[in-house]
C-alpha cells in the first residue's frame, strides 16, 4: 500500500477511535460528567451535567444498583428521547427537566420502566405525545408535564399509567382533551390544568374515568362557567381550583354533583355575589371573589 494512503487510513482509525474513547455516556462510576451519592448496594442521588447540546441522550453503562434519582440537567440539551433511553440502568426516580426536549418516540421508556415511579418532562418543548408512549410505565405514580407546548391529549397518550396518582399538565397550550383520555387515570388523585385553553373546546370527565380524583385545578382556562360535564363525573373530588376563569354567576345547587367537595377557589372572577343556595351547603370554605 503506498504511504500516503497508509497514512490516511491509519488517521481515520486514529479519528474513529478517539471519538469512541472520547464518548460520553450517563454512567455511575468512571463518568466525568456525573457527580454520585452511593454505596455497594444503591445509588441514591445521581446528577450527571455538561453533556452540552444533542440529538439524544447519551447511551448508558450496564450497572446492577437501583439508582434512588437520576438527574439529568444543568449544560445539557437533547431534542429527542430516543429508543430505549438509559438502557442497562434502573432507576426509581428520572429528572429530565429543562433540558429543550422536542419530541419522544414511543419506545423511549421500555428500558428503565420496570422500577420506575416518578417521571419528571416539566420545562421542555413537548408540543404532542404519541399514543402508547407512557404504556410501559405501569409502576408509575408521579408524571410532571408542565410547562411544555402540548396543545391536545388524543385518547391512547396517557395509556399504561393506571397506578398514576399525580399529574401535571398546567402550563401548556391545550385546546383539546379526548374525554376517553382519562379512563387510562383510575388512581389519579391530584390533576393540574391550569394556564390551559380548555376553554376553546369541550372539557369533559366522564364517568367512573377518575373515581379516585381529589384535587382538580382548572384556573385560567377561558371555562366561563362551571357546568356538570366538568365535575359530575368526579364522585370523590374535595378541592377545586377554579379561578380567573371570567365565571359570572353560580346556578343552585352548582355542585350537588360532587357531595364530598370541601374547598372551592373561585378568586378573580366575576361573581358579583355568592349564596349558600349557589354552593350547597357543601363547602367549608370558598376563597373570596372578585
Amino acid at each position: 500500500m503506498p504511504a500516503h494512503l497508509l497514512m490516511m487510513t491509519w488517521l481515520l482509525w486514529l479519528q474513529a477511535n478517539w471519538r469512541n474513547v472520547g464518548a460520553q455516556t450517563v454512567c455511575p462510576h468512571n463518568e466525568t460528567n456525573c457527580n454520585v451519592n452511593a454505596d455497594v448496594a444503591r445509588v441514591y442521588l445521581m446528577i450527571c451535567t455538561g453533556y452540552g447540546a444533542l440529538t439524544q441522550l447519551p447511551p448508558a453503562c450496564t450497572e446492577t444498583r437501583l439508582i434512588s434519582n437520576l438527574i439529568i440537567g444543568r449544560g445539557t440539551a437533547v431534542n429527542t428521547l430516543q429508543h430505549r433511553i438509559l438502557d442497562g440502568l434502573q432507576m426509581r426516580q428520572l429528572e429530565l427537566t429543562g433540558l429543550g426536549i422536542q419530541s419522544i418516540t414511543e419506545s423511549a421508556f421500555e428500558a428503565i420502566s420496570s422500577h420506575l415511579q416518578v417521571l419528571h418532562l416539566q420545562d421542555n418543548q413537548l408540543e404532542r405525545l404519541q399514543p402508547g408512549v407512557f404504556s410501559t410505565l405501569l409502576s408509575l405514580s408521579r408524571l410532571q408535564l408542565h410547562n411544555n407546548r402540548l396543545t391536545q391529549l388524543s385518547d391512547g397518550v396517557l395509556a399504561g399509567l393506571t397506578k398514576l396518582v399525580y399529574l401535571t399538565l398546567n402550563v401548556n397550550q391545550i385546546a383539546a382533551v379526548d374525554p376517553s383520555t382519562w379512563y387510562a387515570l383510575p388512581r389519579l388523585v391530584t390533576l393540574a390544568l391550569e394556564y390551559n385553553r380548555l376553554g376553546d373546546g369541550r372539557l369533559l370527565f366522564p364517568d367512573r374515568a377518575m373515581d379516585y380524583l381529589e384535587e382538580l385545578r382548572l384556573d385560567r382556562n377561558r371555562l366561563g362557567a362551571i357546568n356538570d360535564e366538568i365535575i359530575s363525573g368526579l364522585p370523590n373530588l374535595r378541592r377545586l381550583s377554579f379561578r380567573e376563569n371570567g365565571v359570572q354567576s353560580l346556578p343552585n345547587n352548582a355542585f350537588r354533583a360532587v357531595p364530598r367537595l370541601e374547598v372551592v377557589d373561585l378568586s378573580t372572577n366575576n361573581i358579583s355575589q355568592l349564596t349558600r343556595a349557589s354552593l350547597n351547603g357543601k363547602c367549608t370554605r370558598s376563597n373570596a371573589v372578585n
